[in-house]
């Protein structure tokens, strides 16, 4: 037990220092988070990995989860100082990344059936593997990017490929900067006191009266600013 205790510290002291230092050395990203709820979709993560492989030691189970749900969201210029970290904290481990070969096989199906030509089928397929994996632990997800980067395909890619398996997914888009925030979001009529449904409180009205257990999605497909 005590051992036990110990390596829990010592795994809790080297979580708490890559935030600090992702926070310190990292660029400032808006849609960075090192926080509290970032924390705990990392142990979230954690935990299914290690249900799915209980005779895994903890510091790979712990250094494979930091790894796989923060790398979809650096940027590029990023990694490599997130990765040097992650090797300075983790010396000497070399934990594969886990694989579904059986999801992979739907995906590389879904880009033949949609007659999709990446240039790097194989970084894509990951990309779409790694925004399922944050669907797991996050129930609002942003995909960012620059434009013709293949951000619609990547969630399309996904979407069309749980339909293939079945899973009965719904989605509504619409661009969030196409009309005012009154008509977005809705507002109450001054003169009546009564509320009037915008675009987004329409469609989650009407998804959450769909019967079924399917997967809904609302896409907000615009650029991301901040709203006055």
């Amino acid at each position: 037990m005590k051992k036990k205790k110990k390596e829990a510290r010592l795994l809790a002291r080297k979580f708490i220092t890559l935030y600090t230092l992702c926070r310190e050395l990292l660029s400032k990203q808006d849609h960075y988070d090192w926080g509290l709820r970032a924390i705990k979709s990392v142990l979230v993560v954690a935990g299914g990995l290690k249900r799915s492989d209980r005779q895994r030691p903890e510091d790979q189970v712990l250094m494979r989860a930091l790894r796989n749900f923060n790398v979809p969201k650096i940027v590029t210029a990023d990694i490599e100082i997130f990765m040097g970290l992650i090797d300075d904290l983790f010396p000497a481990l070399d934990v594969p990344r886990k694989t579904n070969p059986e999801f992979e096989k739907d995906i590389r199906h879904t880009i033949d059936e949609l007659q999709l030509q990446p240039g790097d089928a194989d970084g894509f397929i990951l990309k779409v593997v790694q925004l399922d994996e944050l669907f797991a632990v996050r129930h609002s997800v942003f995909i960012v990017g620059n434009s013709g980067t293949g951000k619609s395909m990547v969630w399309k890619t996904l979407f069309k490929t749980y339909a293939t398996q079945k899973r009965r997914p719904i989605y509504h888009d619409l661009n969030p900067k196409a009309v005012a925030n009154d008509e977005l979001f809705g507002i109450i009529i001054p003169s009546t006191r009564e509320w009037k449904d915008g675009l987004f409180s329409n469609i989650m009205r009407e998804q959450a009266n769909m019967t079924g257990i399917g997967l809904k999605w609302i896409v907000l497909d615009g650029d991301i600013d901040l709203i006055d």
